[in-house]
């Protein structure tokens, strides 16, 4: 038996809900998992799992990828193309450990993973970044120009815990694992996207994470890539100067109750449903034989979904037509359509 390699990307401007789909797809049956993340903490994905609020608790990780909480079987793997602050990360396994999700005894961090120094903070600070293009501010750019620059500190220079996370991908794809792969922020945000200079610091497709996860998707071994593009149902962007959002309008307009981003804890700007941003994120990341699509927060806009589980041929006719029209929007099958924080409903993959 081969392996399979799924890639979660976003296909908007971040905050899709791809942590919820990683979740999901990490902690399906069947074969031996490996959750790998990679990017720095500028973006948070959210899983629900037992946790300081209880059973419901909504894991907001930066670091760890999040089949720490979902799958306690999986192996968890920080991949080269990562920036780490180190303090996020130690909070995060701490955390975890304390509320009976095992992280040490299976996470395998690359040793050429960059470390993300308060210098860096300071950096994007200095130059207004937030102000100016509505960067988290985390220092993953300056930490990047680094990179390049041939100056960072890598992960191995910090740390005796550093691994060859490439070769050990390598050999779980020969030994037939599922490789999760969560990437992060969203198309729309890519530094080639077409709205630099509102942008992140690299390009947002499958094709991106997988290089960043030193995996191909055409080895020996590799029996299918899946390529899981999520979109809500109304697409945010980041407070401020943050670049366009077509169909912007606000949370009261809409009857749903502000949101605050994941990392920085500022309220979104929304938008409404952009068929051509999606249909976009499908063709650049593969097109319809290798993208499905996800479509989180349905409950947003039909309220009766809220909490279903089960497959969408058996969600309300309203919630049905939705889907349908976002598939011949997007010319890509819907497989998964969130319902709630946690509810998954769920389509045909094949």
């Amino acid at each position: 038996m081969g392996s399979n390699i799924s890639v979660v990307v976003g296909a908007q401007y971040g905050s899709e809900g791809k942590g919820a789909i990683a979740g999901h797809l990490a902690s399906t049956p069947g074969r031996p998992t490996v959750c790998v993340r990679v990017g720095g903490p500028n973006a948070g994905h959210t899983v629900i799992g037992n946790g300081p609020d209880g059973p419901e608790h909504a894991w907001r990780l930066q670091t760890v990828p999040v089949a720490a909480v979902t799958d306690h079987q999986a192996d968890l793997v920080i991949a080269a193309g990562s920036e780490i602050d180190p303090a996020i990360l130690d909070r995060e396994t701490q955390l975890l450990e304390e509320y009976g999700h095992p992280v040490l005894n299976r996470l395998f961090i690359d040793g050429q993973a960059t470390l993300l120094t308060p210098e860096h903070q300071q950096t994007e600070t200095d130059r207004d970044l937030h102000a100016k293009i509505g960067s988290t501010g985390k220092g993953i750019g300056a930490a990047r120009a680094d990179r390049i620059m041939r100056t960072a500190t890598l992960w191995r220079d910090y740390s005796d815990q550093a691994h060859d996370t490439a070769k050990f991908l390598n050999d779980m794809i020969h030994g037939g694992s599922h490789i999760v792969i969560e990437g992060t922020q969203g198309y729309g945000l890519g530094l080639h996207a077409g709205h630099y200079p509102q942008c992140t610091s690299n390009n947002a497709r499958a094709i991106d994470f997988l290089s960043m996860a030193g995996v191909s998707p055409w080895q020996q071994g590799v029996d299918r890539l899946r390529v899981y593009a999520v979109a809500r149902t109304h697409p945010i962007r980041v407070a401020g100067n943050s670049g366009p959002l077509k169909g912007e309008t606000t949370w009261q307009d809409l009857g749903l109750d502000p949101e605050l981003t994941t990392v920085t804890r500022k309220v979104r700007r929304v938008g409404e449903w952009d068929s051509e941003l999606v249909r976009q994120a499908v063709e650049l990341n593969g097109g319809s034989k290798d993208v499905r699509v996800c479509l989180t927060m349905l409950d947003h806009v039909i309220p009766e979904v809220a909490h279903y589980v089960g497959p969408i041929e058996g969600m309300p006719d309203r919630a049905r037509k939705w889907v349908h029209q976002v598939e011949k929007d997007t010319g890509a099958r819907v497989a998964f359509v969130g319902t709630g924080p946690g509810t998954v409903a769920y389509g045909e993959d094949e």
